[in-house]
């Protein structure tokens, strides 16, 4: 008898095969799979996260890791503004300086 984790490792294997199917037959159109990659590298770096978080025996091993993996981000981005590679005038940048005002405001509070 398979435990529940087990078939749920599976039931993703099969459903990752059906998704490269359908990318493969020009079934799931682009906006679908940014979705899709935006969904599995999350669970991805989760994984990871966890992983190595069973591995220490400091039980705020996750949350520092993320904390330092969206630093890393945030300076990553810095440097790229910097440089001119990315387009201030985006929407997107538009979504981002909202979400950095908000993470700011939020870690300025100092509330858990």
């Amino acid at each position: 008898m398979s435990s529940a984790p087990d078939a749920n490792v599976r039931a993703m294997h099969s459903l990752c095969d059906e998704i490269k199917a359908s990318i493969v037959r020009g079934d799931l159109p682009v906006e679908s799979m940014v979705d899709l990659k935006r969904a599995v590298d999350e669970t991805r770096m989760w994984l990871w996260a966890t992983m190595e978080a069973a591995k220490s025996d400091d039980p705020t091993w996750v949350q520092e890791f993320w904390l330092f993996r969206t630093a890393e981000m945030c300076q990553n981005m810095v440097l790229r503004l910097e440089r001119g590679k990315i387009n201030r005038r985006s929407p997107r940048a538009g979504e981002l300086r909202a979400v950095a005002a908000r993470l700011a405001a939020d870690l300025a509070s100092g509330s858990d």
